[in-house]
């Protein structure tokens, strides 16, 4: 069989703006579409699903590379082709909502939760505008400094974009506005080369979108599927409600918004109308729900429906004059706080939408979070405590867990509700009769949430282990009760140690309440917890004995030990590297080396005695260097700015549009730097990336200390001042090397483009997976070190040795 000889290369003429405009407009609903995927199996399935979202976006970007790559070898005059570019992004275009179309309004539907349909249906978008981008830089690629600025920017607008397109349309129909973007770069595109036919279509593929968005918006074909009972726990708890024919389940209020999907449910008995219910749940994205209890002002009937329930017992026994709820949901905590006489009630609710949605339903559940002493903030419960002077005596904390902010978009990053350090703040904002009551719903977290508040006792009052165990009590439902809701263990720690009087107080109280005592000081101290007393264990030493105690078989025991700022990975209880990433990295290994070596065995028929001289490995390490070292960087500085800016969403925004943007206007300066001194300005920056690395590594903690008093608009406006010099020169790197590597052969440049892509997705994996190992801290150092040898690259000429042909 014999291949079509490669066109000859030739000089090519300077980007059109309409050719830059399809790319801006590309990249912008790429990122679009990911978030807004991270939002539909936010709502769907588990957090591993959410993963994938942002594995497969990239993942996409980078197997187009290579796909573009092979498809330049083979067919090098199609490509050559001015409709070409154009005809990926219309197939972008149409792509995106067929693949949200096949998955939530067809039979695929049933099969939600496997990988292999996920991956079919929503991976050929991406490796669409893969092809698109690659094919682009491979064409221009001596004014990749132009290409990469315009993606790079359309990113930045995607990333602010994104919040208002969720909030108007919802996940479900944010694909097809993506396709209409599509449909505008095609437009562009054929608009630069002057190809009028594949400008009409373009236009037309634009107004087919346009129109399928207002029918999904009038009629809902493309809704919440009905997920088998079968899914199991791949699934969220919403689905088995409504799934389930012996619960009477049904959606009647929904609000979308960058942060999660609220659904409001009733669940009438059958024939009776849903007016006739006592109570509305709200899930936020799918998960366990918060109550909204019909209330009518009589604060006695409340006091009687929870003289039984577990979260009931901090209220009743400290009667508080103030608390701070971290996450009143639905009001039912703002209840039992009104029901025994406190005068304060503050709150931060994560979730922007349960404020409007509890005001909407006063009529059911009245005015609860309009009462003159209830004040109410949209806020991460952390980052709120860390900003406010007052001193609590209850701090009560329910049913909270690290999954939140994963459904806050966030879906590479974990809370900071639950670390030694936030133990720490809520403590110290404890009254001196104060309490801190954490509600949880399994036994793990409550064991690493008791270890968590002991080291955080520990390091407020300098005492021992076995003095820290006097400021904590534990109390649990009965078995027999599990199936009545999620309210099955609590925590309680207090500002100055328990008395025997005290606990026996208290736990008497308990008991009345028909509640299970777990640890009492002094009272009831049983094994395990005698352990930490009597024998003063540290935690390690009790993680292990409770594993050998268990008799678990190695693979199976569980880690609890205290979670740190560092390491904030509160819900997961394993050793080692979780499954879901463990296989993430195995898939994404094999699909990176499967590709590679395609087009290795392609060029080896090519060009021999380039692969026998191994003149193709810098470049190679170059671009895959900057692929995981990028990814490095950026979900560390995420996980480190969530504490500082407090809310998940705009955290999101002004990290992407800060790092993005300033990328942009780094890669246009590139760009006017002659081929001389395009390799010493590239060193300069990647030694700067690693410079400024290694000083926020330093600084960053300081300056989230000092700076977190300050209001919002103050402290995003100082992230973005931090976070522009960082991506002005984290933009660098990138487009000088596709000159460098377009100027020896620009039939490269589409390989190079793909091993950046699949790397970058090993980057985004290995990052979770060594912040939970070594820390956060140690990742940021390890990008900085990927940096680092970027330079050490460029500085020895290395990327100089790509053969100047490929065949």
């Amino acid at each position: 069989m014999t291949t079509q000889t490669p066109a000859p290369e030739r000089i090519v003429p300077r980007p059109a703006l309409t050719l830059l405009a399809g790319i801006f407009i590309i990249s912008l609903s790429v990122l679009v579409f990911e978030i807004a995927l991270t939002r539909i199996f936010s709502v769907l399935l588990r957090f591993h699903f959410v993963f994938l979202a942002v594995s497969l976006a990239i993942c996409g970007l980078g197997i187009g590379g290579l796909v573009d790559f092979l498809i330049r070898r083979r067919w090098p005059r199609t490509t050559d082709s001015s409709s070409f570019l154009a005809g990926c992004a219309l197939l972008f275009s149409v792509l995106t909502p067929a693949g949200i179309i096949l998955l939530l309004a067809t039979p695929l539907a049933a099969h939600l939760t496997s990988v292999w349909v996920i991956t079919a249906a929503c991976l050929p978008a991406f490796v669409a505008a893969g092809i698109f981008l690659s094919h682009a830089f491979a064409r221009y690629a001596s004014f990749s400094g132009h290409l990469y600025s315009a993606d790079l920017l359309g990113a930045a607008l995607g990333s602010c974009l994104v919040i208002v397109i969720l909030q108007l349309v919802g996940g479900f129909n944010t694909p097809f506005i993506c396709g209409v973007g599509g449909a505008l770069a095609a437009l562009m595109v054929a608009a630069s080369e002057r190809k009028v036919s594949m400008a009409i279509a373009g236009l037309l593929a634009a107004i087919l979108m346009a129109g399928a968005l207002i029918a999904n918006q009038r009629i809902g074909f493309v809704d919440l599927p009905r997920v088998p009972l079968a899914a199991g726990a791949a699934t969220k708890p919403l689905h088995h409600e409504l799934t389930d024919p012996r619960i009477n389940s049904q959606i009647i209020h929904t609000e979308w918004n960058a942060f999660a999907r609220t659904d409001v449910v009733a669940t009438p008995r059958r024939g009776q109308p849903v007016q006739s219910v006592d109570d509305l749940y709200i899930f936020t994205d799918g998960d366990v729900p918060t109550n909204m209890l019909a209330f009518d002002g009589d604060l006695a009937a409340i006091r009687d429906r929870y003289e039984n329930l577990i979260g009931f017992l901090p209220f009743l026994y400290l009667q508080p004059e103030s608390a701070l709820l971290i996450g009143p949901g639905g009001g039912i905590d703002i209840l039992m706080a009104l029901a025994v006489g406190t005068q304060q009630i503050d709150g931060a609710e994560l979730n922007p939408a349960m404020p409007r949605i509890v005001r909407e339903f006063r009529e059911f559940c009245g005015p609860i979070y309009d009462y003159q002493n209830v004040d109410i903030k949209v806020a991460e419960g952390r980052s709120y405590v860390s900003r406010s002077s007052q001193r609590y005596d209850l701090i009560y904390m329910a049913l909270t867990k690290t999954a939140t902010t994963a459904s806050s978009s966030l879906a590479l990053s974990e809370s900071y509700a639950h670390t030694v350090e936030a133990f720490e703040q809520y403590y110290g904002h404890l009254s001196d009769r104060g309490q801190f009551a954490f509600v949880c719903q399994h036994p793990l977290i409550l064991l690493r949430a008791m270890l968590t508040a002991r080291q955080a006792i520990m390091q407020q009052t300098g005492t021992t282990g076995t003095e820290a165990m006097k400021h904590l009590a534990v109390v649990s439902t009965p078995q027999r009760k599990y199936g009545l809701g999620p309210y099955r263990h609590m925590l309680i720690m207090s500002r100055y140690p328990f008395n025997a009087q005290q606990a026996e107080k208290m736990g008497k109280q308990a008991v009345a309440m028909g509640l299970v005592p777990g640890y009492f000081p002094e009272v009831f101290e049983p094994v395990p917890f005698i352990w930490l007393t009597e024998q003063n264990l540290t935690a390690e030493q009790f993680v292990r004995r409770y594993n050998q105690w268990h008799q678990s078989p190695l693979a199976n025991r569980w880690n609890f030990l205290p979670c740190t700022d560092d390491r904030p990975f509160f819900v997961d209880c394993t050793f080692g590297i979780p499954a879901q990433f463990r296989h993430f990295l195995w898939v994404l290994a094999g699909a990176t080396l499967l590709l590679s070596a395609a087009a290795w065995l392609w060029l080896g028929r090519q060009n021999p005695s380039a692969l026998r001289q191994a003149r193709f490995w810098p470049a190679i390490a170059y671009f895959a260097l900057l692929g995981v070292g990028f990814m490095l960087l950026e979900i560390a500085l995420i996980q480190k700015l969530v504490l500082l800016l407090g809310y998940p969403v705009l955290t999101l925004s002004v990290i992407l549009f800060s790092l993005l943007l300033g990328g942009g206007l780094g890669s246009l300066t590139s760009q006017s730097w002659s081929d001389r001194a395009l390799v010493r300005w590239a060193a300069v920056a990647a030694l700067s990336v690693t410079v400024i690395t290694v000083a926020l590594y330093l600084l960053l903690p300081t300056i989230v200390q000092h700076w977190l008093h300050l209001s919002i608009h103050l402290r995003s406006a100082l992230a973005v001042a931090v976070l522009l010099p960082t991506g002005f020169v984290l933009g660098i790197p990138f487009p000088s090397g596709i000159r460098m590597v377009g100027a020896a052969s620009r039939d490269l440049v589409p390989w190079m483009w793909g091993i950046n892509g699949l790397t970058s997705v090993i980057g985004s994996v290995a990052a979770m997976v060594l912040a939970k190992l070594i820390g956060f801290g140690s990742v940021m150092l390890l990008g900085a070190a990927c940096y680092g040898i970027v330079t050490a690259m460029l500085a020895g000429g290395l990327l100089s040795k790509v053969p100047t042909k490929v065949s």
